[in-house]
């Protein structure tokens, strides 16, 4: 989802009916709360039965790895090269998919004995094979390549390569182009031929299933003993890979996670602890408290993936293969500080770039504006814009695209670009449509990358642009979140929490749960870390809980004490001094649903008053302002006024004039006409449907008793 809704901007939506009684039976069935029974059943569990498989993946299953397409060619070609004491070299991306694609197969041919080298390029060569690479690889002896998370597309690569004498097997994951490269095999889910039951796998799940038919094969054993053997040897990284990737949290990829999960919970590998133990240095460094963490592929995705691809994107992506790959404890804790220190570098590069691209957003209109918003500068560090466009998408709820230019101006400089997208708008297919003005492009759905010329900006933005004003509109308008469910104060329990934990993992596919509180009011705004962070504390139903908005200031959630609020939030457990206690983790925030049709009804009845309908319903008498009233309104605009708050809402001078628990909002409305007809205050109605006011320039004593709208309300309405 994108990132905190504040008030104002939330786009968050109630999940639709279900069937309460199919429900409550899930509930019962198998003993869990009601809430959690409702969950169940919006995650497609529709029994009891259905829901306890779902809960103990049984309805998993590892696929034969011999169903993924040239698997057999693939296995074939590297026992013959092993058998022929062939040098083989692993070619890898300088991601965390691609360092523990790396990782594993290096691990696994070397305990076959293999005489293997491997090869991640520096973002800095650009992104998959090069022909310098392939010439530097043959000069180092290479006979057969081995691709892990890239060459899908590597056609003329692979052809270069052929010519240097070099056989090349190509595994990835990436969307395939019409033509397939000339390798000796194409391992690839996503091929269009491919019989293989899931398109889902990450880069290293692939290399999981190679490595499965390796043994298979080598040893003679059956695929599922096969694929056992492995895990207990590296589903530890491939989690990782799959996690860091962003990959959907279903079918085979479900049980990758939850099996590497718990294998890292008691790690014996190196490097992953030297790691593990290194993010507890940078805790202390930062002034955080830490604790051994659980481990959950939140944890991997927000704590150890950053550090592994920091590598990638601000130096060299073999030292974090090389941490993996370690088993000397002394290196893998210098390994490991590294990778804190360039992650620690690479965010202080991050805020840099991501001021830089909001001042350019908020000082152009248009760029603003724009369903996708698409920014460029000169020298921006190509391997963080990704990071950047993920925190502008959070930031104003739009797909965006960051580009860094090089050159000397020129219009044919080439620049690098990274976007990322919201659900609802498939960005790698929507740049599939402006291929005519891009040098080069592809992703995911959610995350892509592209080459453009400088001259060609201009043009690739409004193709862009338009391509996602027809598919926004086709949707309706802007794309919201649904959340799961919609929550009681009551059902807010440490119980219900617990039994949350029950679904995971999560990840794409399986997302961690996400719900509504209705029409609960501020009872406490406080900021944490020095304004980092903000507490919140809300009171409904006569009952108290507390949430937290991590990564934004009081000021930014645009909430106050007092105000009643729809609040979209996670449910957790915070433990405090051996307490455990129910704490949202508050992903949105709007004005509350009641509050939104109490504005609705005044609307109704202030227009129904000032058109001259419904005379005949003496009730609307009592929204008349008498003298004193008049009075009370006058001095609260004043007071506005010379405080110099000049914009304000009728809702807040109806606070300040009767109370914040008045009802006052109709007379406060009629009140400001009264004074703009009589000349009292200069007041303008802006399109927002809040008022400007100021003193008149010519101030003179008004006689209210000759006002015709006053007159007119006090005829009609009987006053």
């Amino acid at each position: 989802m994108a990132g905190f809704m504040k008030m104002g901007s939330a786009r968050f939506d109630a999940p639709p009916p279900i069937d309460t009684a199919a429900a409550a039976a899930v509930s019962a069935g198998l003993g869990v709360s009601a809430a959690m029974g409702r969950l169940l059943y919006r995650r497609g569990c529709r029994t009891a039965d259905e829901a306890r498989a779902f809960i103990r993946m049984e309805d998993g299953v590892i696929h034969d790895p011999f169903l993924l397409p040239d698997m057999r060619a693939a296995v074939d070609k590297i026992l013959s090269a092993l058998a022929l004491h062939k040098k083989i070299a692993i070619f890898g991306d300088y991601d965390a998919d691609g360092v523990t694609s790396v990782s594993v197969l290096y691990l696994f041919l070397s305990e076959l004995g293999a005489d293997v080298i491997y090869r991640i390029p520096r973002r800095s060569e650009g992104y998959g094979m090069t022909r310098e690479a392939l010439s530097e690889l043959a000069e180092r002896g290479a006979e057969l390549i081995i691709t892990v998370d890239t060459g899908t597309t590597a056609t003329e690569e692979i052809a270069y390569a052929y010519e240097l004498g070099l056989e090349v097997v190509v595994t990835d994951h990436h969307e395939c182009a019409d033509e397939l490269p000339r390798a000796a095999a194409v391992v690839n889910p996503q091929r269009h031929d491919s019989e293989y039951p899931f398109s889902g796998l990450a880069g290293v799940g692939v290399v999981y299933k190679l490595v499965a038919a390796l043994e298979s094969s080598a040893h003679n054993v059956p695929t599922a003993e096969a694929t056992m053997r492995v895990s207990e040897k590296y589903i530890d990284l491939v989690a990782i890979g799959t996690i860091a990737d962003v990959m959907p949290v279903l079918d085979e990829n479900r049980i990758i996670i939850s099996r590497g999960l718990s294998k890292i919970e008691n790690t014996n590998r190196t490097g992953l602890r030297a790691l593990i133990e290194a993010d507890a240095a940078d805790a202390g460094r930062g002034g955080r408290a830490w604790r051994r963490p659980k481990i959950t592929s939140g944890y991997i995705s927000f704590t150890l993936a950053p550090r592994i691809n920091a590598a990638g994107r601000m130096d060299d992506a073999s030292l974090a293969s090389e941490l993996f790959l370690s088993t000397d404890p002394a290196r893998a804790a210098y390994l490991a500080g590294r990778l804190c220190e360039i992650n620690r570098e690479r965010q202080r590069i991050e805020n840099e770039i991501a001021a830089q691209a909001i001042e350019k957003i908020e000082a152009d209109p248009e760029i603003l504006r724009a369903p996708v918003i698409v920014v460029a500068d000169d020298g921006w560090q190509k391997g963080i814009i990704g990071i950047v466009a993920s925190r502008v998408t959070e930031k104003y709820g739009r797909p965006s695209i960051l580009v860094s230019f090089e050159g000397d101006g020129g219009e044919h400089d080439v620049g690098r670009g990274s976007g990322r997208s919201v659900k609802g708008f498939d960005l790698a297919a929507s740049l599939a449509e402006c291929d005519d003005c891009l040098i080069r492009h592809g992703g995911h759905e959610l995350a892509a990358g592209l080459s453009v010329e400088r001259g060609r900006l201009d043009e690739f933005r409004a193709r862009i642009n338009g391509i996602a004003s027809e598919k926004f509109a086709a949707a309706g308008g802007e794309i919201s979140v649904t959340a799961d469910d919609v929550l009681d104060p009551a059902e807010l329990t440490v119980g219900f929490a617990d039994e949350i934990h029950m679904l995971e993992p999560f990840g794409v596919g399986n997302p961690t749960p996400l719900f509504i509180m209705k029409n609960a009011r501020v009872a406490s705004v406080l900021g944490v870390g020095g304004d980092k962070h903000t507490r919140l504390t809300f009171a409904s139903d006569g009952a108290s809980v507390s949430g937290i908005c991590f990564s934004v200031s009081p000021e930014a959630t645009g909430v106050g004490e007092g105000d009643v609020t729809d609040v979209l939030f996670n449910l957790d457990v915070n433990e405090f001094r051996g307490e455990r206690s129910v704490q949202l983790v508050i992903r949105g925030i709007r004005e509350g649903e009641a509050v939104t049709e109490k504005r609705r009804e005044c609307e109704r009845i202030y227009a129904i008053m000032r058109s001259g309908g419904d005379g005949d319903r003496p009730e609307f008498g009592r929204h008349v302002p008498d003298r004193g009233e008049l009075a009370l309104v006058y001095r609260a605009v004043r007071a506005s006024v010379n405080s110099g708050k000049a914009e304000f809402s009728a809702e807040e001078i109806a606070e300040q004039s009767f109370g914040k628990e008045s009802d006052e909002t109709v007379k406060t409305k009629l009140a400001l006409d009264i004074f703009a007809e009589m000349d009292i205050l200069s007041i303008i109605t802006t399109d927002s449907g809040t008022y400007i006011a100021a003193e008149p320039k010519i101030k003179r004593k008004a006689d209210l008793q000759s006002s015709v709208i006053l007159g007119e309300l006090r005829r009609r309405y009987s006053v």
